[in-house]
Parts: C-alpha cells; sequence; structure tokens
C-alpha cells in the first residue's frame, strides 16, 4: 500500500485525522513524506529542531518554558499522525509503533527537566552532591509501558521522580533538596499536559511513587530504600518490574551514574527474590484477582460495554497477558537474570527459552499480545485518546476491521480465539509458572484434608496415624522440635503457623515406608527452616510437595541432609514432572552461561559474587534433578556418576570462562580471539577422570598451560589459584566443589599450574608408579581443546613405555599395601572399597595391565573404565576371560553397594562380610592370578 492508499484509509477512520487536516490542509504533504520512512530517535531530534524554527525558538534544546511545551505538543501531533499512516498501511511494525511512542515520552520528559531546571537555576542556584560538590541530576524512572519502551499511541506515562540526596541549592535564594526537587517536578507537569490546539504532549501520572498521592513529589534515594524495605507491597514489586530510568542531564559535568547504580542495586532485590517467598502466592493470587475485578468494575460503571469490550482489562485481554508472563518474572527472576527484562515480549522469549513457558504457549501468547496491542492503537487513533473499548455498533466495528485488513467476521473470529486462548493461559496462570494454583489444578481436597487435621490434637493424631510403629517416639521428638531454641524464639504468628502445619508433616510421614524415620527428618527439616517463613509456607502450600519431602527423607539419609542443607531446592519438588525429565547437560551449560552473561552490575562489569551463586545454585538443582531421578530408580549407577561428570565438565568450563578476564595480563588485549580463553587446561585424574564422580566427590585436578609468553608461569598460576578459589569458595550459596591439586608434578611443593613442557619432563624423567597408576584414568576435562589433545599424547606416549613385569608388580602391590594401611578396617564389616576383594583391588588390576600392557595392545590406552578395560584384557589373553569378566560384573555390583550405602549416610561403605561372598571371591582369584598372592 503506497502513503496515498495508507492516509485515505487511516482517514476512513480517524476523526481526529480528518478534522485536523480540514483545519490545517498543507499537513497532508508532510504526512505523506513523513510517511515513507520508518521513524527513529534521529528522526524525532531532527523534527524538533525544525519546529524549535518554526517558533523562534533556538534549534538547539536551550529553549524556555513556553517554547518547550509547544514544540513538543506539535512534535507529538506529527509523531502520532505519522504513525497512524504508517500503521494503517501496514508499514509499520509493533517495535516500531510503541518504540517511537517511547523515545518521543523519553525525549519530551527530558527536554521537559532540563528547561525547568535551567529555569529554576537562575533562581535558586545549583542542586550541588555533597559528596562529590558536583551538580546533582534529578533520576526518572518511567513505569509501566513507557519503562518497556511499549508506550502505545494515546498513552499517558507513569513516573517516579528521585533526587540522590538531602543538601541545599548554592543560589542567592536557597532551597533544600527536598523542596527543590519537588518544585521542578510541578513545574514540570503543565509542560508535559496542559493542552492546546496541537493537543497535549502526554497525560503523566505520577501516583505510583511511594505512598502515591499522599506522599511527596520526589524522593529521596534513602527514603525510597526506606519505604521499599518497610513498606514495599507486592502489587509494587509487579510495578517496579518495568521500572526504566530516563537518561536525563542538566549539567555538563555531572555525575549521576554511581546514584543510577544505587537506585538498581534497590530496585533488582526489591523485585527478584533469590527465595522465592511463597508466602507472597496469596498476594498474587489477589493480584491476579484484582484484574478480573478491576475490568468488571469498570464495566458496571460502563453499563455493561466493558465485560465485552475493553481489550485491555476485559478477560482474555493485554492485562492478563502481562500477568502470565510477570508472574514468572516476579517467583523466577531472583535465580534466572536472563528474565529480568522490562520490555514484555523480550521477557516473554527469555521465560520461553529458560523453559518456564513451553513454546507453544509462548508463540500464542505473543501473537494475541500483538494483534490485541494493534487494535488497541487504532481504538486509540480514532480521536486520540486512550480508550480500549471495542466498537459497541456493527457499523463502526466494520470500518475498524477495514482498516484492519479484515472483514467483521474475520476480526471478531481473530479477537474471540485470541481472547479465549490468553483468558484459559491466565487462569492457568500459576500452573504454567511452575506453581500449582490451588483454585484450579484439583488439590484442594487434599489441601481441604489438610485444614481439617489441623483442627485435631497432635497427639490423637500421632496415635491414629502411628499405632502399627512407635507413637511415643514421634511424640518425644515432637515435643523435642516445639522446644528447640529455633521455634522457642519464633514470633507468635509465626509459631502458630507452623503448628498448623505439623498435623500435615506427620500424616505426610505416615504414608512413607518407614514413618518413625521420615518423621525424625522432617522435624529436622522443620527446625532447620522454622525461622524462614516462605518454606514453611510453601509445605503448607503445596501438599503435594510436602508428600515427596517425606518419600525423599524415607528413602535416603543422605538425601535427607541434602535437602535439609540446601533448602532452596524445595521449590524444585513443585515442578515434579520436570524433575523427572533426563537431564541434559548440553542445554543446561548453554543456559548457564546465558545467565551468567545477565550477571552485571550497574556499570556493565560481571557481577562475580552473583556469578558464583548461580553456578552453585545450577549445581544444586541439577544434583538434586539426578538425586530425585536415583532414588525413584530411574538412573543406573553408572548413567548417574556419568551425568555428574559431565556437569561438573560443564562447571568447569564456564569456571574457567569468568575467572579468565580477571587475570588476563595487560599485554593481552581483551577483545584478541586468540585469548578469548586461556591457553590453559584442565585434567580431570580420580573419580572425576574416570567419569565415576558422586554427589559430594571431590575434583582431582591437573593445571597445565602451554603459552610461550614471558608472563605465562606468574599469569597462570594466578589463573589457578583464581579457578581453585572461584570452584571451593563458600558464598551464601554453599561451596561448588572441594579441589584437589595435589596430584600434579612434585605435589604440594609443585606450581599450582604447569607448563605441558614440563608436565611431560616430569612424567618421563620423575614420576612415581602410583602417578602413572593415576594417569591411566586422567582425562582432559576443560578449557583449550589443543592443550586437551597434547595431554592425551603424553598420556599414550607414557602408558606405552615398555616396563619389566615383576618389578611393576611389585610396585603395585607395594603400593596397595600402603593404601590399605592408610584406610584400617578394625570392625568386622566388609570395606566395599578398601579391604581385599573390594574395588581398589580391581583398579589396581586394572591399572597394571595398563602399564605391563598397553604397548603390546593399545586398546588398554582408551580411559573406558574398569569393567571395559578388565573385558578387553581377558579378550586379548592378558587376563582368563572368565575370571576378568566375572571380576568386572563384581565391580558394577560393588559400585551399586557402595551407591546405596552412601545413600544411607554412612561416609564408608561397610556391610554385612556374609553378602557379596561370591563379587569378592571373584576379585580376589583374579588378584592372586595378577599379583600371586592372597593378602
Amino acid at each position: 500500500m503506497n502513503c496515498i492508499q495508507s492516509l485515505q484509509s487511516a482517514l476512513s477512520w480517524s476523526g481526529y485525522l480528518r478534522r485536523r487536516l480540514q483545519v490545517r490542509p498543507e499537513l497532508q504533504a508532510q504526512i505523506l513524506t513523513d510517511a515513507e520512512h520508518p521513524l527513529t530517535p534521529d528522526t524525532i531530534a531532527e523534527w524538533s529542531q525544525q519546529l524549535a524554527v518554526a517558533v523562534g525558538a533556538p534549534a538547539t534544546d536551550a529553549w524556555n518554558v513556553e517554547h518547550c511545551g509547544a514544540i513538543l505538543r506539535k512534535l507529538r501531533s506529527r509523531v502520532f499522525d505519522t504513525l497512524m499512516v504508517r500503521d494503517a498501511g501496514g508499514e509499520a511494525t509493533l517495535e516500531e509503533v510503541t518504540g517511537t511512542m517511547s523515545c518521543m515520552a523519553d525525549f519530551a520528559v527530558r527536554q521537559a527537566y532540563r528547561t525547568v531546571m535551567n529555569d529554576m537555576v537562575e533562581v535558586h542556584g545549583v542542586p550541588i552532591d555533597p559528596a562529590t560538590g558536583k551538580p546533582m541530576e534529578m533520576i526518572i524512572l518511567g513505569m509501566g509501558k513507557l519503562g518497556g519502551c511499549e508506550l502505545n499511541v494515546s498513552s499517558d506515562i507513569d513516573l517516579i521522580m528521585l533526587y540522590p540526596d538531602e543538601g541545599e541549592t548554592s543560589g542567592r535564594r536557597p532551597l533544600s533538596h527536598h523542596e527543590f526537587f519537588g518544585r521542578l517536578t510541578r513545574r514540570m507537569m503543565p509542560i508535559l499536559s496542559d493542552q492546546d490546539a496541537d493537543g497535549q504532549v502526554f497525560r503523566t501520572d505520577l501516583r505510583l511513587r511511594p505512598d502515591g498521592d499522599a506522599g511527596p513529589l520526589a524522593w529521596s534515594l534513602d527514603a525510597l530504600e526506606n519505604y521499599l524495605i518497610a513498606q514495599g507491597r507486592e502489587w509494587e514489586r509487579y510495578a517496579w518490574l518495568k521500572a526504566r530510568i530516563i537518561k536525563a542531564r542538566a549539567f555538563a559535568d555531572s555525575a549521576p551514574e554511581p546514584y543510577e547504580q544505587q537506585l538498581e542495586s534497590l530496585r533488582l532485590p526489591f523485585i527478584y527474590r533469590k527465595y522465592f517467598d511463597f508466602d507472597t502466592l496469596a498476594s498474587l493470587r489477589q493480584l491476579r484477582e484484582r484484574i478480573r475485578q478491576d475490568w468488571q468494575r469498570r464495566a458496571l460503571s460502563k453499563n455493561g460495554v466493558d465485560t465485552i469490550h475493553n481489550i485491555k482489562l476485559g478477560e482474555g485481554g493485554i492485562r492478563e497477558i502481562e500477568f502470565v508472563v510477570q508472574l514468572s518474572q516476579l517467583i523466577k527472576g531472583g535465580r534466572l537474570p536472563t528474565i529480568q527484562e522490562q520490555c514484555l515480549i523480550k521477557a516473554l522469549h527469555a521465560e520461553v527459552r529458560a523453559g518456564l513457558i513451553a513454546q507453544d504457549i509462548g508463540e500464542q501468547l505473543e501473537a494475541a499480545y500483538r494483534f490485541l496491542r494493534r487494535v488497541e492503537h487504532f481504538l486509540q487513533y480514532r480521536e486520540d485518546e486512550q480508550t480500549h473499548l471495542l466498537p459497541n455498533d456493527d457499523e463502526r466495528m466494520a470500518l475498524l476491521a477495514t482498516v484492519l485488513g479484515f472483514t467483521a467476521q474475520e476480526l471478531t473470529h481473530q479477537l474471540s480465539t485470541h481472547r479465549k486462548f490468553v483468558a484459559n493461559t491466565f487462569r492457568d496462570a500459576f500452573r504454567i509458572a511452575g506453581l500449582n494454583d490451588d483454585q484450579s489444578n484439583g488439590n484442594q481436597p487434599q489441601a481441604a484434608d489438610c485444614e481439617e487435621t489441623q483442627d485435631r490434637d497432635l497427639e490423637e493424631i500421632i496415635r491414629q496415624q502411628f499405632a502399627e510403629h512407635d507413637p511415643n517416639d514421634v511424640e518425644h521428638r515432637l515435643e523435642a522440635l516445639l522446644d528447640s531454641s529455633r521455634i522457642r524464639s519464633l514470633s507468635n504468628s509465626s509459631r502458630a503457623r507452623l503448628e498448623k502445619l505439623l498435623p500435615a508433616v506427620i500424616e505426610a510421614a505416615s504414608r512413607t515406608p518407614l514413618p518413625n524415620t521420615a518423621c525424625a527428618r522432617l522435624f529436622d527439616l522443620i527446625e532447620t527452616i522454622a525461622q524462614r517463613s516462605a518454606y514453611i509456607a510453601l509445605l503448607a502450600e503445596f501438599p503435594d510437595t510436602l508428600s515427596r519431602v517425606a518419600r525423599i527423607m524415607a528413602a535416603s539419609p543422605w538425601a535427607a541432609s541434602y535437602l535439609t542443607a540446601n533448602p532452596i531446592l524445595l521449590d524444585s519438588l513443585i515442578e515434579w514432572n520436570s524433575l523427572m525429565e533426563p537431564v541434559n547437560i548440553v542445554q543446561t551449560a548453554a543456559h548457564l552461561e546465558k545467565e551468567l552473561d545477565a550477571c552485571v552490575l550497574h556499570d556493565g562489569t560481571p557481577d562475580v559474587e552473583q556469578q558464583m551463586n548461580v553456578m552453585r545454585d545450577v549445581q544444586r538443582q541439577v544434583s538434586f534433578q539426578l538425586l530425585a531421578q536415583d532414588l525413584e530408580g530411574e538412573l543406573t549407577v553408572e548413567k548417574l556418576a556419568d551425568q555428574l561428570s559431565a556437569l561438573a565438565d560443564a562447571l568447569l568450563q564456564e569456571s574457567l570462562r569468568r575467572v579468565w578476564p580477571l587475570v588476563r595480563p595487560k599485554q593481552i588485549q581483551a577483545d584478541d580471539p586468540l585469548y578469548a580463553m586461556p591457553k590453559f587446561a584442565v585434567i580431570a585424574y580420580g573419580k572425576l577422570g574416570g567419569k565415576e564422580l558422586g554427589y559430594a566427590s571431590d575434583l582431582d585436578l591437573v593445571l597445565l598451560f602451554d603459552d610461550p609468553g614471558d608472563y605465562a608461569l606468574e599469569v597462570y598460576a594466578k589463573l589457578g589459584r583464581r579457578l581453585s578459589t572461584w570452584l571451593s569458595s563458600m558464598t551464601s550459596s554453599g561451596r561448588l566443589y572441594e579441589t584437589d591439586l595435589r596430584l600434579r608434578p612434585d605435589g604440594d611443593a609443585g606450581l599450582l599450574a604447569v607448563s605441558v613442557d614440563t608436565f611431560e619432563k616430569y612424567q618421563r624423567e620423575h614420576a612415581w608408579v602410583w602417578e602413572h597408576q593415576a594417569l591411566t584414568r586422567a582425562r582432559f576435562s576443560a578449557g583449550d581443546p589443543d592443550i586437551g589433545k597434547t595431554f592425551e599424547r603424553i598420556r599414550r606416549d607414557i602408558l606405552l613405555i615398555e616396563r619389566e613385569p615383576e618389578k611393576l608388580r611389585q610396585e603395585v602391590v607395594e603400593m596397595r599395601a600402603r593404601i590399605r594401611a592408610g584406610h584400617p578396617n578394625k570392625t568386622e564389616l566388609f570395606d566395599v572399597k578398601h579391604d581385599h576383594g573390594g574395588m581398589v583391588d580391581i583398579e589396581f588390576i586394572t591399572q597394571y595391565c595398563v602399564l605391563a600392557y598397553a604397548h603390546q595392545h593399545t586398546q588398554l590406552l582408551e580411559n573406558l573404565g574398569n569393567i571395559a578395560l578388565l573385558n578387553i584384557a581377558g579378550e586379548v589373553g592378558i587376563l582368563n576371560a572368565e575370571h576378568a569378566r566375572k571380576a568386572a560384573d563384581s565391580y558394577r555390583v560393588l559400585r551399586r553397594m557402595q551407591h546405596a550405602v552412601r545413600l544411607k549416610g554412612d561416609e564408608k561403605a561397610r556391610i554385612d562380610p556374609s553378602l557379596l561372598t561370591e563379587e569378592r571371591a571373584a576379585v580376589c582369584t583374579l588378584w592372586v592370578e595378577v599379583f600371586g598372592e592372597n593378602t
């Protein structure tokens, strides 16, 4: 559609535009010219200069108050007219329309601010920052759709006006900052809101400020902080999601950036909670119902029109889409920085990428949003008024459909389809956000049951539920819980809430296979979380989750202690289906990278503390997901170890990526693609090297570098120290991994990171046999893949060395004896790992076979694990094939037993010696065959 056709289409619909051209027909040529190209910020700046000259003002922005208002009103009208014509012709995207209107609003606010500031400074002097002595700027926040840069074409704008600190202006008639910035705000409003023949710039609303109309027009940052901490309400968190600083400067030498950063440090924790407070669910549900009731109330005032015709507040309208997206932000944004977006569409895309909203639901929500926003704009183009009401007569509905490119029937069908989907999605908002809404998920009977039990006497419940077990034991434990210092220190309301939950806890424990055990461990958990009302509210809010917690407590003492130590994982149990999905480490790593990239301070530098916490949270969440699947019997021990090892590899790689910029030498440019990552590699030994990692395993690491730079030794040693600190430091989210670097050349006496040349020389000339044994299951884990290839070449060369079998046999046996002496077992139980016939025997047999025969049978060089290597040794004739197979099978059983015992909470895997006798015998038989002894 050409510009003339677009203008005709706009004129057929908009009475505002028809009247405007009737009064000023010369505008038609201008509109046709303006509508030929997309509108940009440069367009707005250029037009403002033209209009300034036209009204006799300077082309620069040094305007007086009268000029400023006149120029801005004319400018806004020109922008509005042009967008309408481009939109009517289908030339303007939603992003162009909303982005241009937001840019226009930003420009208007900046100009009004500068104009009034310049005027007031002449009388009262400059507001001075008492900390720096520099001029102090106001901090202006755009809220709502302005904050999200998604303003509609006839919107009002929501602003919050702040100033950094108290003080006084410097002029002959000084004012306190409180009074000065309050007056400045009051004088800005007429410039933006007053009307003349060109209309108004923007209706301006300041009621989102603290205390609304009852509060001062401008607030200091300290006053804002006190308000948010002491009085900030749930709906205000929702409102502040979109808060955005409008960059307005009146003084060339001011320095507002530190205060803008201070504001962000207040805003983000207020909105995004790391530990989602499930107490807020009730508030969010009330907010959802307020959204519904809001349009219903308006409907009554409009004689029923709104209930059907309001595409913003009505059922299935724009507000409901906003709630669905922003609910996920409020719940998950504290742990997922990537969804901390002010623009709704960007936030929706981020939530889909993060898996919080299903792809198909996200696509349909976006389609509905785009469609409804375009309809909304044309409703407002008609008379340049902020309306969201569809026409209530057939003729105007047909005109609207035509300008939108539909027939009336098609438009009605599209509206109905989109709004029905939005209404259903809004109704399911808590389920989509990963929270089972008690109004829609079928959990009400359970919740009702819980309410019923809460009124019954606890002793009666215990006697009834534990009649077949030991009710006295439970009563004693309950008494101890209620008498504990943590419970006694609770406020009356918190204690009442806890006591209301206890009947449900007791009943959940009674339904497990080990009721008394589950109850004891649940009480331990309750004592730990008692002073964190969020977790008590979570268990009370979600009966299904409480049941899952009880099952985990009964199933494994190790899992129980892990959950008690990391209660942040409780909310993972809400999303049980997701928890049972197979873990995809590649996707996890890609998602983690994006989350870490989003962890930045307000000056753009990485927020290291937040990054470290995010990594720890991810490690615990994935480990807990694997643990839940493990307890449900969904994973073999081998598959579990593979996944935990792959997770550690990914976290090591990401840790290197984050630590390297912190130590990169000045000689290397930050944007040098050759040094985007260091010439450095992490080599995994031990359990990680053999991909046999457990839930709480340490990481045995050796750090190598290959860089000819003079700085290399110092820089890569520093990198090794920082990497170790990054992994092992205790933060508010815990520790990522314990690390052990003693397997490096010369152990504790050696350099923390060594060059590949030094490593190779050491392995050839100085390494002990046990170090070559360790090398049999070492592998490249993270860092520079070229160094990884070099390491693998060195490893193969060392393992291919021909050794004298008898001497090697003697050294391996002596080392095995030292290992056994270091792990004495004075009990009558069998130590699955260290006793003769256990796992270490098999590992030593395998390592001996590799060192003694790899030069003849290169199949043994691959780091395939003990089971595969034993079978290879049997196939090539090094070992008796049947004996090797039985020992390999025994190793699998012993690992499974060790894992089961560890899940029971025992530090050492020691079992009844009458168990696994065949497996022990198979190992001992192979040991005698290889080493000729039985001790």
